[in-house]
């Protein structure tokens, strides 16, 4: 696939990992004002499950067939989970460590992930190997969250 082709993809998941910080931002905030981290993260679901829904109607889109629910491996909906881990341990995490530092630990996180789920082909994931120029990559991370961190 050539970059022109990816480019949107590419934008979007740029755009993704720019809400990360507005969002826990967001979060925190709603925690303090609600006093717990546990009814901020389940403002957040409900409000997302809202959003989504009236989308879902007002883009008229059709629901799923049973086949359809039942193909999907059993393990893959535990995601919603870790979607609701993930928000409550920023709230928790965010006020403590800054916004920014709190982000690039979620990104170091999500690049150690990521790797190994590569390396491991894990949860039917398309293999990509460990090499020494990915290597490298994540040796920059640590360093950039090292020195974000410190300063």
């Amino acid at each position: 696939m050539k970059m022109n082709s990816q480019l949107p993809f590419v934008i979007l998941a740029l755009l993704a990992g720019m809400m990360i910080p507005f969002q826990s931002t967001m979060n925190t905030q709603l925690g303090k004002a609600l006093q717990s981290p546990y009814y901020s993260a389940l403002i957040v679901f409900l409000v997302a499950f809202l959003g989504l829904l009236l989308y879902i109607v007002i883009n008229r889109f059709a629901m799923p067939n049973s086949t359809a629910f039942s193909a999907a491996p059993k393990w893959s909906y535990l995601g919603g989970i870790l979607g609701g881990a993930y928000i409550l341990l920023i709230v928790i995490c965010a006020p403590k460590l800054g916004i920014g530092n709190a982000t690039v630990m979620v990104l170091l996180g999500q690049i150690i992930a990521a790797v190994i789920i590569d390396q491991f082909a894990l949860l039917n994931a398309p293999l990509h190997t460990i090499n020494w120029q990915r290597l490298i990559g994540v040796a920059l991370l640590i360093g950039g969250v090292y020195l974000v961190k410190k300063y």
